[in-house]
């Protein structure tokens, strides 16, 4: 029943995003036809970030089993701390609330910016009414700049079913990034709590164990270490099962991101910025602007403190005391340190590291280009 209704519940979302992209390209095409730069930058904004919806909708569904294998590590790592590790409970759980609440309130900024659109197209058109500007020839707002050949979107009942889809459309991307950012905020958390597992049990590796005396000892803390250092392998390998999941599904979407997100910016600023040149302002498209930059700083700030987290492993054998330990576990702490040293499986070629450092170019390359693009338009 729960499949059919996920089902259901995706072709829905996928069949509006589809719908509304559509009639954003015949827009795109509009406005290049008649070379209006304000037209076209707008209706490219909204192709991009539609484009990425039904990409988000792609991957989710493709990608199924990955998100079963991210519940199966959760179950274990509650396991794992109820049972063996109940030492490391406190601390946990106490990472555990840190992401709900970070997953909280990522889930309220996300729903405000589509609830401020739709605030905003309906504090337009009210605004409309008691100034009466049809008088004027104006047409009555819409949330997206629609257009079709030989229709008129501003005649009834037209437009009141464009002003109707385009709030319902608005509020389903809403609904489908909210499930895929706190998604990944979760997932990116869970890696970096087995990183955190896997930091505890390296400095109790080696805990109460001391230069043996005779064979006795020697054997008795040997067997605790292989014991201990077991463990210790067999989180250090469900850490990168886990990575290797979150890298199928999140990939695609993370590389998107890093090759849009900038001329987004750059689009929804300069239509925003020529609309108040002209009198108007446009909440909407500020709005879209200023949650396209926090939306593609978050993935980078997990990012780069997931690359942090996993490489602070590294940090914490070699603080091991492995001096004190038989030679038998330095080959494994030699190759956790090596392992866990490598780059994060979120490479492509052409594209860059998603990290914050990348974040911070491809705004500056925005900017850039919003210059460009007002010099152009004066010329």
């Amino acid at each position: 029943m729960d499949f059919y209704r996920y089902c259901n519940q995706n072709i829905i979302l996928f069949t509006i995003g589809a719908i509304a992209n559509t009639l954003m390209l015949i827009s795109l095409c509009h406005g290049i036809h008649k070379m209006e730069i304000p037209h076209i930058t707008e209706a490219g904004t909204y192709c991009i970030v539609l484009s990425y919806k039904l990409l988000i909708l792609s991957c989710t569904k493709i990608n199924v089993v990955h998100y079963e294998n991210l519940l199966k590590s959760m179950k274990e790592d509650f396991k794992y701390i109820f049972t063996n590790g109940k030492k490391y409970r406190e601390r946990f759980f106490g990472l555990q609330l840190v992401t709900w609440k970070i997953s909280l309130f990522s889930v309220i900024f996300t729903f405000s910016i589509p609830v401020g659109m739709i605030i905003s197209a309906f504090g337009s058109l009210l605004y409309y009414l008691l100034t009466n500007e049809s008088r004027n020839g104006n047409k009555r707002p819409l949330l997206f700049p629609f257009y079709i050949h030989g229709v008129d979107f501003g005649d009834t009942p037209i437009y009141e079913i464009a002003f109707t889809f385009s709030n319902i459309c608005t509020l389903a991307y809403a609904y489908n990034y909210i499930f895929m950012i706190q998604t990944q905020i979760v997932w990116v958390r869970q890696i970096t709590s087995k990183a955190d597992i896997i930091i505890w049990n390296l400095q109790d590796l080696l805990r109460d164990i001391y230069p043996p005396i005779n064979e006795t000892q020697r054997a008795y803390f040997l067997n605790l270490i292989k014991h201990r250092m077991r463990d210790i392998v067999r989180q250090h390998q469900s850490m990168y099962s886990l990575m290797e999941d979150y890298s199928q599904v999140y990939k695609k979407l993370l590389l998107f991101e890093q090759k849009c997100c900038g001329p987004v910016v750059c689009l929804t600023a300069y239509c925003a910025t020529e609309k108040l040149a002209e009198g108007e302002l446009n909440v909407v498209l500020i709005l879209l602007c200023v949650g396209t930059i926090v939306m593609h700083y978050i993935p980078s700030h997990l990012c780069t403190f997931l690359t942090i987290k996993v490489r602070s492993i590294c940090d914490a054998c070699w603080d091991t005391p492995f001096w004190n330990a038989d030679k038998a576990i330095r080959p494994y702490i030699v190759l956790i340190m090596q392992r866990s040293l490598r780059p994060l499986p979120l490479r492509a070629a052409g594209f860059e590291d998603i990290c914050i450092q990348t974040f911070s170019r491809k705004m500056t390359s925005a900017y850039s280009y919003f210059n460009m693009l007002r010099q152009a338009n004066r010329k």
